[in-house]
């Protein structure tokens, strides 16, 4: 078996299970959820990942000319869209939010109170949730989030005591919420 046929297998399972994350994942984003399938949550991307690797799979394994070229046409293509569309969905969809507070629980039971802000092509969009629990396991328990183009946003973010946060808005707003010792909060915030 030559080098290129192996090679090709291997994109192709990489291409299999791209395709697969970005039909599945979105399912397994749910409170209580493992935080690594929340972080893989971009279906666009897996999918366009997806079709790159089945396409240089093709352009490695087909012994057609007419096949080789239109996987060939078919990888150029994708890459001056990437060029393309990489910064779009960046400012579109902001897929690396920045993490304005990322706060270990007082207790030392692997819990972290993390306050993402996404700033996305409209106003930012806040999202709070604590993880529990040690890599690769760690659950992701939503708190809050504020929906895009609602006005505030989050000054402080921190833990009162191992059961309870406290979230202070820019306008000076205390919010305490209870957490179980496994993550989950009591409390809903809405605001």
């Amino acid at each position: 078996m030559d080098m290129h046929r192996v090679v090709a297998r291997g994109l192709l399972a990489l291409a299999v299970t791209a395709g697969a994350a970005a039909a599945a994942v979105p399912f397994f984003d749910r409170p209580g959820g493992l935080a690594l399938l929340a972080e893989l949550n971009h279906p666009v991307l897996l999918a366009c990942l997806a079709a790159v690797l089945l396409a240089g799979a093709a352009l490695l394994a087909s012994r057609r000319a007419a096949v080789r070229k239109g996987a060939g046409l078919a990888l150029a293509g994708a890459a001056v869209l990437g060029v393309l569309a990489v910064p779009a969905y960046a400012v579109v969809a902001d897929p690396f939010p920045d993490r304005e507070w990322d706060v270990p629980a007082p207790d030392g039971s692997g819990r972290r109170l993390v306050v993402e802000r996404g700033l996305g092509l409209g106003d930012p969009v806040w999202r709070i949730y604590v993880d529990s629990g040690r890599f690769p396991n760690t659950r992701r328990h939503p708190v809050a989030e504020y929906a895009a183009g609602y006005p505030r946003g989050v000054l402080e973010a921190g833990w009162t005591d191992a059961s309870h946060i406290r979230l202070i808005d820019l306008d000076h707003t205390h919010h305490d919420l209870r957490i179980t010792p496994d993550g989950r909060p009591l409390d809903r915030l809405t605001w």
